[in-house]
């Protein structure tokens, strides 16, 4: 035990440290190297788009486009993956966790796409010789069962249980003491159900909460962790429905709206083997907190799991899975591609002892009934395709582990001063661009894009740049926090692209968007069809509370931008603001065009308006995708970004790797922000690109009337 509380401590120092020097700039490991898997005989080491690295421990295997659960059936024979799958795709894979091959499949038979929220597998109480597969298919709103044959084939045993309420949304699951009733989270109604699983039929219902993305039983309690509209909380409710025992235990404060945007995300719960103790994982503020389970139920501890101590929050803890003993609890940071290694041999107080390299964006865990083995779902797995994970615990030399998954997260370096484009924490502004104007692009290509083309042969280009973002939705929150949360692709997965049925706190980044970060610095700011969510609850949202005043435009409720009417806001409100010598130290502007022709004549019409104000000498554009738009067939992340200003350099292109927060990085280093997020912390930066002599000559903009039809 002494020798097992120094090993802690030694990494404790290594993992927490002190606040970086505000000299010291961390960069991605990428360097030079385009996103991709360096080496074929080595399938499952990759450099992300974000510049990252992944080099998952033990042995891996491809699982497909998606993953969203993982159960290991009795035994610890087989393994079943679930993800998203649309009509005839596979919606569930049975892996051989001896051979690490999959040995069975199920297809999705319904006529739309379908989703998998979580699985168990256990004995059927109905018939306890049989093996059964349990899954929650969120979007069918129904419970499907599985017969698991000697092979790991699949059978539909029942063709799904009902849930009761209106357009349910089955997600997380969890079973009760007794093994014959299944607890159901169903996160669009805020509520738990139970089902008889000796019956097949549902039994009890009871509300838990908004969004209840977190689900455990432990006795004769349920524990249901969840976002609400003002905080976060466990609620604590009695399995027996008769039994009046109902408890919400606070996991945050109210949102300030100024400091604090984003809530503290709970994501997971889990029991310590001994019921004392319940934790929860708070993906939003990178902690597992622990909730004492007696008579008061309360929170008595918590392990900050943040990169080093007051880093900005993203190594976003999300599932967990304790050992049989308790001595251990195993955690999935799912926005550092590693598991978290926690010592947790005395009950409801927690220690870091290392942590463990996975595949990308790890989302979910399970571990052999021995203690000895770990399995991790990957859902971005190498960049590629989801994976599933196989870590012999027993074989792991946890120190050098934890030292390659902090060398695969970023590198440091220490860098000169830069009066032009200064280095993130310095605490300085840039000396001669004082005006930030970020315009980000839907879908668009180079080849019907004269007015981007021209601007590209002109200026700077960053030639091996990712836009790592699946699609606009994501790659806003992306573009303008360097970082999507655990709830944002929960959303996204399960609800589609436009998720805006529900709106709470935890969906945004704790430090919420670069406008907050302006805000808090007393900058001035002004956005045009940028960061504006729709829906009838999007005005309760702390992040738009510093947008009161400062939306130039955003198309009308239901109504689709138009990026000409947003062209044309922004230069007469731009002309007006130059006039008075107000024009706003950052502009965001968000072209959505599926027409790539009209995305490019609304693109020059800004530009020419900037150049050719009085601003322009101080002025730089960043130019830059929202998503993947499949630049090239072998590699659809791999982008362009487009830098213009008269200080960034002429006709240069640049070949270092760099992503979307490498663009809002740098954007907070001309300003004198401070990182929102990891994301942005660990980006590389685009400073390279630029060079302190002055070029106010005009870009040749397409302007005539031939272009404008």
């Amino acid at each position: 035990m002494q020798l097992r509380s120094l090993i802690a401590a030694a990494l404790a120092a290594v993992l927490l440290g002190a606040a970086p020097a505000t000299t010291r700039l961390y960069s991605a490991p990428a360097g030079n190297r385009p996103a991709g898997i360096p080496h074929p005989t080595l399938p499952y080491v990759a450099i992300l788009p974000s510049g990252r690295i992944v080099a998952p421990v033990g042995k891996s295997i491809a699982i497909g486009a998606s993953v969203s659960a993982l159960a290991l059936i009795p035994g610890g024979r087989f393994a079943v993956v679930g993800g998203s799958a649309a009509s005839g795709g596979i919606l569930l894979r049975t892996i051989d966790t001896r051979t690490m091959q999959i040995v069975a499949r199920v297809t999705n038979t319904g006529s739309r796409s379908e989703a998998i929220g979580g699985l168990i597998a256990l004995d059927d109480p109905a018939m306890p010789s049989r093996t059964i597969l349990v899954a929650s298919e969120a979007r069918a709103g129904k419970i499907a069962i599985f017969s698991v044959g000697e092979d790991g084939t699949l059978a539909p045993l029942h063709p799904g249980i009902s849930l009761p309420g209106r357009d349910p949304e089955p997600m997380h699951l969890a079973l009760a003491e007794s093994g014959h009733l299944l607890l159901v989270a169903d996160d669009r109604n805020g509520r738990l159900d139970t089902i008889d699983l000796a019956t097949r039929r549902p039994i009890a219902s009871m509300a838990v909460g908004a969004l209840p993305t977190g689900l455990a039983a432990f006795g004769p309690r349920i524990f249901a962790a969840g976002a609400a509209a003002d905080a976060s909380n466990l609620a604590v409710r009695s399995l027996d429905s008769s039994t009046v025992h109902s408890e919400n235990i606070p996991l945050d404060a109210p949102l300030d709206g100024a400091t604090t945007i984003g809530g503290v995300d709970p994501e997971a719960v889990a029991i310590e083997p001994g019921g004392r103790f319940a934790y929860v994982t708070l993906a939003g503020v990178d902690r597992v907190v622990a909730v004492a389970l007696d008579a008061s139920p309360r929170v008595v501890d918590g392990i900050d799991l943040r990169l080093f101590a007051n880093a900005p929050y993203g190594t976003m803890p999300t599932a967990m899975v304790p050992s049989m003993t308790g001595r251990e609890l195993f955690v999935a940071l799912s926005g550092l591609n590693a598991v978290a290694v926690l010592d947790a041999s005395t009950p409801g107080v927690l220690h870091r002892l290392g942590l463990i390299p996975t595949g990308a964006r790890p989302i979910a865990l399970s571990l052999a009934p021995n203690d000895k083995v770990l399995y991790v779902a990957n859902a971005e797995g190498n960049g590629v395709s989801a994976t599933l994970e196989r870590i012999a615990l027993t074989k792991i030399p946890l120190e050098r582990t934890t030292l390659s998954a902090l060398r695969y997260s970023r590198v440091s370096h220490l860098v000169r001063g830069n009066a032009l484009v200064p280095p993130l924490r310095s605490g300085r502004k840039s000396d001669a661009i004082a005006h930030v104007v970020d315009i980000s692009l839907g879908p668009t290509y180079f080849n019907s894009t004269p007015n981007l083309r021209t601007l590209a042969n002109e200026f700077a280009v960053v030639g091996d740049y990712y836009a790592d973002a699946p699609n606009s939705e994501l790659g806003s929150q992306l573009t303008y926090s360097g970082t999507v949360t655990p709830l944002a692709w929960l959303l996204d997965t399960f609800r589609g692209r436009h998720a805006v049925e529900a709106m709470p706190p935890d969906l945004y980044p704790r430090s919420g968007y670069i406008v907050n970060a302006l805000a808090r610095a007393g900058m001035s700011y002004r956005v045009y069809g940028a960061m504006v969510p729709e829906g009838p609850l999007a005005i309760g949202i702390p992040l738009l509370h510093v947008l009161h005043g400062a939306v130039g435009y955003a198309p009308k409720a239901g109504a689709r931008a138009s990026d000409r009417a947003l062209a044309e806001a922004f230069a007469t409100q731009y002309k007006a603001e130059a006039a008075r010598g107000d024009i706003p130290a950052y502009q965001a502007i968000e072209l959505s065009s599926n027409n790539p022709l009209v995305q490019d004549r609304a693109l020059g019409s800004i530009v020419e308006t900037i150049v050719k104000s009085n601003a322009w000498g101080s002025t730089a554009i960043f130019i830059s995708p929202r998503q993947a738009i499949g630049a090239t067939i072998s590699d659809p992340k791999h982008s362009f970004a487009v830098i213009v200003s008269p200080y960034a350099k002429r006709g240069f292109l640049g070949h270092a790797h760099a992503s979307t927060a490498s663009v809002l990085k740098t954007e907070e280093e001309i300003l004198g922000l401070p990182a929102l997020s990891l994301g942005d912390l660990l980006a590389s930066d685009l400073a390279n690109y630029f060079t302190p002599t002055l070029d106010l000559s005009a870009p040749d903009i397409g302007t005539n009337e031939r272009m404008q039809r």
